[in-house]
C-alpha cells in the first residue's frame, strides 16, 4: 500500500482536475503485478491503496462515497484483468515467451479501456468533471494507466521472480546503453525541436539495442529508463498538456516494442538452450546405446589378446614342466603375455572413454593396420558363414585417428556386410578397399555382393533407430557416422550391382 501511494504521489503530473487521470500512472502497474505474483486474494489491498491515495495525495477531491466507488471500481477492474490473464489466458508471470508478452499487452489495453470509460463516467456523472471533457479524460486515463502497466508491471514481475543472478549486472556495456538512452533523449529534447515530438523515433534505437542484447530483462528495464527520462525531460522543458499526451502515445509504442522484442529474444535463447540440452542428452544416450551396439566389437577385440594370453601361459606351463627349463624362451613368452594384457586393457579403456565423454585419442597409424585388425575381429565369423574376406588397395599414407573408434566403425560395417550375405548363394565376398581420396584424406570402402539396401530405407539409412535387421537397434550406422564426422571425414552409402558399398574418409597424418 505504501508503494502504491508513493508511486501515485511521484506520478501525479499534469492531471485532469484533481483525479488520478494523468499521462503516466504507474500505480495500476504495481497493482497488477501484485495480483499476478501473489494471487487474486490480495484484491482488497488494491481498494485500500486506491482510497488511501485519494486521501493522502489528492486531499479527498470528491465526496467520500464517490472516492469509495472509484477505488472499488479500480480494484474490481484490475482484479478482473488479472483473473482473465491467469485463469483464462494462462499467462505466465515470468514472461518466458512472446505469447505471454503479447497477451499481456492486449489484455491490459482492453482492461484499461473499460476501466477508463467507467471511471470517467463515474466522475462526470457526479458533476465533478465537465461532460465536454469526457473523452479527453477517457483518453488521458487510458494512456496513463496502460503505459503505467506496460512499463511498470513487467519490471516488477521480473524483479520478484526466482533467479540465480541479478536481472542486469552493472557492466561497461550497461553503462554505454544508459549513455545511449541519455543521448537519444538529448536529441529529442535538447536540440532545436521546439517541443514537438518530431524526432521521437530516435528513442526506439536504444530500446531495440538493449532488448536485442539482454532479452526480456533488457527490454523492460530499457523501456523503464526511457520512460523515466521522458517524464523528467517533459517536466524540465515544461511541455504543454497536449504535447505530453502525444509523447505518451509514442512512448506506448516504444514500451510495447521493447517488451515484445525482448520476449522474442528471450524465447529464442531459451529454445536454443533447450536444443543444446537435448543434443547433450541425445549424445549421452547414443553413447550409452553404443555400448550394446559395440559390445560385439569389444568381445572380438578382447578375444584375440585373451586367446593369445591363454596360449602363451600354457606354453609357459609346458616350459616350466620341461627339464631343463629354457629361461630365455620363457622370459620372451612372458613378455608377450604382458604385451597382450596391455593391449586388452587399452581396448577397454579407450572404449570406456568414448562411452563416457565421446573424447578421442588420436594417433598416427597405417590404414592397412586398421583394416587388418578390424578384419581379424570378424574373420572367424565370416569363415563360419563361408564368406570370403578380402582386402585390396594401394599403399595409402598414414592417418591420424582414434584407433579404437575407427576399428569399431570398420567392425560395424564388416558385421553389417556379413549379415547381409548370410543365407545368400555361394560366392559370397566382402572386400575392404583402401585408396587415397581427395587431398589430405584416405578412403576406405567396405563392399559386399549381397542383396543391397531397400530403396525405402536408403534416405534414412544413417538416422538413429532405422534398421533392416529383425533384432537390430538401428544405432550402428548413426554412431559410425558421428565418429567419422568427429574425425573430420565423411561416411556414405553407394549402391552397387550386386550389393552395397559403405565408404568413408579419414584425414591423413600431417607431416
Amino acid at each position: 500500500m505504501l508503494g502504491y501511494v508513493a508511486l501515485d504521489a511521484i506520478s501525479f503530473i499534469d492531471p485532469i482536475g484533481a483525479f488520478a487521470i494523468t499521462p503516466w500512472n504507474p500505480p495500476p502497474g504495481l497493482s497488477l503485478a501484485f495480483l499476478l505474483r501473489y494471487g487474486l486474494r490480495q484484491a482488497p489491498w488494491l481498494f485500500v491503496a486506491a482510497l488511501a491515495a485519494d486521501l493522502l495525495v489528492r486531499g479527498a477531491p470528491a465526496p467520500f462515497s464517490i472516492m469509495v466507488a472509484a477505488s472499488l471500481l479500480l480494484a474490481i477492474g484490475y482484479t478482473g484483468a488479472a483473473a482473465v490473464l491467469t485463469r483464462v489466458l494462462r499467462f505466465r508471470a515470468d514472461l518466458v515467451a512472446l505469447r505471454d508478452a503479447a497477451v499481456f499487452v492486449v489484455t491490459a489495453g482492453v482492461a484499461c479501456s473499460v476501466i477508463a470509460i467507467a471511471f470517467v463516467a463515474l466522475v462526470a456523472g457526479s458533476g465533478l468533471l465537465p461532460v465536454r471533457e469526457f473523452w479527453t479524460g477517457v483518453t488521458q486515463f487510458w494512456i496513463g494507466d496502460l503505459i503505467g502497466i506496460v512499463v511498470t508491471t513487467p519490471v516488477l514481475l521480473l524483479l520478484t521472480r526466482e533467479r540465480e543472478r541479478p536481472m542486469l549486472r552493472p557492466t561497461r556495456t550497461v553503462a554505454f546503453e544508459a549513455l545511449g538512452i541519455a543521448f537519444a533523449l538529448w536529441i529529442v529534447f535538447g536540440t532545436a525541436l521546439g517541443g514537438e515530438p518530431k524526432l521521437f523515433y530516435v528513442l526506439f534505437l536504444p530500446v531495440i539495442w538493449i532488448a536485442m542484447r539482454h532479452g526480456i530483462e533488457g527490454g523492460v528495464i530499457g523501456t523503464l529508463a526511457v520512460q523515466l527520462g521522458l517524464i523528467a525531460a517533459i517536466v524540465l522543458t515544461r511541455q504543454r498538456g497536449g504535447t505530453v499526451l502525444d509523447f505518451q502515445f509514442l512512448m506506448l509504442a516504444v514500451a510495447a516494442t521493447g517488451l515484445l522484442l525482448g520476449a522474442a529474444v528471450s524465447e529464442r535463447r531459451a529454445i536454443e538452450r533447450q536444443l543444446r540440452d537435448k543434443q547433450t542428452r541425445l549424445d549421452r544416450s547414443l553413447r550409452l546405446a553404443a555400448a550394446s551396439e559395440l559390445a560385439s566389437a569389444l568381445a572380438h577385440e578382447l578375444n584375440q589378446p585373451l586367446s593369445a594370453i591363454t596360449a602363451y601361459v600354457r606354453a609357459c606351463e609346458m616350459m616350466v614342466a620341461a627339464s631343463p627349463v629354457d629361461s630365455g624362451e620363457l622370459r620372451a613368452t612372458m613378455h608377450k603375455v604382458v604385451a597382450e594384457a596391455g593391449r586388452a586393457g587399452n581396448v577397454v579403456r579407450r572404449l570406456r572413454d568414448f562411452f563416457r565423454s565421446g573424447t578421442a585419442q588420436p594417433e598416427t597409424v597405417a590404414p592397412a593396420v586398421l583394416v587388418d585388425e578390424a578384419c581379424a575381429t570378424v574373420r572367424e565369423r565370416a569363415e563360419r558363414h563361408r564368406i570370403a574376406l578380402e582386402t585390396a588397395g594401394a599403399d595409402a599414407p598414414p592417418v591420424t585417428v582414434d584407433r579404437v573408434q575407427i576399428e569399431a566403425v570398420l567392425h560395424n560395417l564388416l558385421a553389417n556386410a556379413i549379415d547381409a550375405l548370410k543365407g545368400r548363394p555361394e560366392g559370397r565376398v566382402v572386400r575392404v578397399v583402401t585408396s587415397r581420396a581427395d587431398e589430405g584424406f584416405v578412403r576406405i570402402d567396405v563392399l559386399d555382393n549381397g542383396p543391397g539396401i531397400a530403396e525405402e530405407v536408403r534416405s534414412a539409412l544413417f538416422e538413429p533407430f532405422v534398421t533392416t535387421k529383425p533384432r537390430g537397434t538401428g544405432l550402428g550406422l548413426a554412431i559410425s557416422r558421428s565418429i567419422i564426422d568427429a574425425h573430420g571425414g565423411r561416411l556414405w552409402h553407394e549402391t552397387r550391382a550386386p550389393g552395397s558399398a559403405f565408404c568413408f574418409t579419414i584425414p591423413e597424418a600431417r607431416a
